[in-house]
């Protein structure tokens, strides 16, 4: 988790060498150059739309209904700037 999200700049997207996570969001560290990687998405289960690299489009379900109860249950996860929370609910919900 990044505790101070204004310290980083996000870099890109990578497919993830993380068990079972789909994405690393790639983030630089403004001071030190150094790279920090967040690792998103469950390759385990669909998204609402892939939104990020479109590697796993073919497990989007484009289902209103589904997308509005995840973001019920996670809601708030998107003002934690660069966590995984914030990536999945940006780039895959």
């Amino acid at each position: 988790m990044i505790h101070d999200p204004q310290e980083y700049t996000f870099k890109e997207f990578r497919k993830s060498g993380t068990k079972h996570k789909k994405y690393d969001a790639i983030l630089i560290n403004k001071k030190t150059k150094r790279e920090k990687k967040v690792p998103f998405g469950d390759k385990r289960y669909e998204q609402y739309e892939d939104k990020a690299l479109g590697l796993y489009k073919n497990l989007d379900h484009k289902d209103k209904k589904r997308r509005a109860l995840y973001r019920m249950r996670h809601s708030g996860e998107d003002k934690a700037k660069y966590s995984a929370g914030y990536f999945a609910w940006k780039y895959l919900w």
